[in-house]
């Protein structure tokens, strides 16, 4: 039984997640409508004070999070029924609500939608799950006498994981069945690691060895360098498990990845809580690719720890040209608020587009990551420029990896699993 609500809320947001990518999924309403009523108040949310927002920039905020216009006002009474949100026909506002606790407001929500038995079932399936890959027999059997399921329950909470994608599902032969998920890394990671090294030849051992020296003091390392010493082979395997997390973002331009470590943003518990939004892991995605894809007219960053700093004091940083079309993914979620004024620099007042933290929780997480590498630099002359529009988190890229994997080699994954499993 899972007893930390930001732990359920958690799961809750990752199954809404899934549940939104499946035509008409049947049996998890109390689900889908917690985790959506918790993923639009985490995106109208705001760290300094009580956030107020025209209607229109809801509409804006809520479509960026896959919630469509009909669906705004229900969810808003909900919120309202817990005095969580007040709005009037002009506007919203958010009374004191962070990503975290609104993680806790998630859950509270779930309980009062009264869930079935079924669904509390395939948030602790995702827990357990997480921690070891599970024996689909030996898993069933623990969940359905806690949540007392019938044999079709049984049978149905297996067929909607796997349909629904709340955990993965490795068949190992005819008999026997594994299923874990994404999150496989984000606790005990050393330990788990190291059994990964056990299955690897020697040669592929001192690989990933070297990516996780690299990741011990770079926070964001580029996709292409590390597929690069790892080999395509050998790099599909490992992103297939889990062992690190793949973010995408893009602009109008291009796609770029960067790899992380999928507990690089655990501060106070699992990082799987701290970063159920993937607000984190766009902000430092988005930072790493101002720091080695944008030129230096365009802002490029450097001294990120000191720019993180002033942002998490609750600062403006600016202005800047660029930051008017840049990081829009940034303002999508509601993570900055950018907008133009006057602003005290290091060459004077000056007046343009400047940029503020509005979650401060983000940017504390992104900067105990970089803070824990070694991230250097020599002057903050310009504020950071990265033109990104959109973003794509670990789960849907190990996803697409796993899918691939799974057609060119389904031996090694199996193997890895095995060994994670013992």
């Amino acid at each position: 039984m899972i007893t930390d609500k930001k732990v359920t809320g958690a799961w809750i947001i990752h199954h809404t997640n899934k549940i939104q990518r499946v035509m008409s999924p049947q049996g998890f309403s109390s689900t889908e409508t917690a985790g959506k009523a918790g993923t639009l108040l985490s995106a109208l949310s705001a760290s300094h004070e009580e956030s107020k927002l025209p209607f229109d920039r809801v509409d804006v905020l809520a479509r960026a999070s896959n919630i469509n216009r009909l669906e705004i006002k229900p969810l808003l009474e909900i919120l309202r029924s817990r005095d969580l949100v007040d709005f009037s026909s002009k506007e919203v506002a958010v009374l004191g609500v962070t990503s975290t606790t609104a993680l806790q407001h998630t859950s509270d929500i779930f309980d009062v939608e009264e869930p079935s038995g079924l669904e509390q079932a395939s948030l602790e399936l995702a827990e357990l799950a997480s921690e070891k890959p599970y024996e689909k027999e030996e898993i069933i059997e623990i969940l359905g006498d806690e949540h007392h399921l019938d044999g079709d329950d049984k049978k149905q909470l297996f067929k909607s994981a796997e349909d629904i994608g709340f955990v993965e599902v490795e068949h190992v032969d005819s008999k026997y069945t594994l299923l874990f998920n994404g999150n496989l890394f984000k606790k005990d990671e050393t330990a788990k690691i190291n059994k990964i090294l056990e299955s690897l030849s020697s040669a592929e051992q001192s690989k990933l060895i070297e990516v996780n020296c690299m990741l011990d003091k770079n926070a964001c390392i580029e996709q292409e360098v590390v597929e690069n010493i790892l080999g395509r082979a050998l790099f599909s395997k490992v992103m297939s498990v889990g062992v690190y997390d793949l973010n995408v973002v893009s602009n109008e331009k291009e796609d770029s990845g960067y790899i992380t470590k999928p507990s690089a943003f655990s501060k106070y518990s699992t990082s799987n809580v701290e970063d159920a939004f993937d607000l984190v892991k766009a902000f430092v995605s988005s930072l790493t690719y101002g720091m080695t894809k944008s030129s230096h007219a365009r802002g490029q960053i450097t001294m990120v720890e000191k720019l993180l700093q002033k942002l998490v004091d609750g600062k403006y940083v600016g202005p800047a040209h660029a930051i008017a079309s840049d990081y829009k993914i940034l303002e999508y979620k509601n993570v900055v608020k950018i907008d133009e004024r006057w602003n005290d620099t290091f060459y004077g007042r000056r007046y343009g587009y400047c940029m503020r933290l509005l979650k401060t929780e983000v940017g504390e997480l992104a900067l105990q990551a970089i803070r824990n590498c070694d991230v250097s630099a020599e002057s903050l002359e310009n504020f950071p420029s990265a033109s990104i529009t959109k973003y794509l988190s670990p789960e849907i890229n190990r996803t697409t990896i796993r899918k691939k994997q799974i057609r060119d080699n389904k031996k090694s994954t199996n193997d890895m699993l095995m060994i994670l499993r013992q």
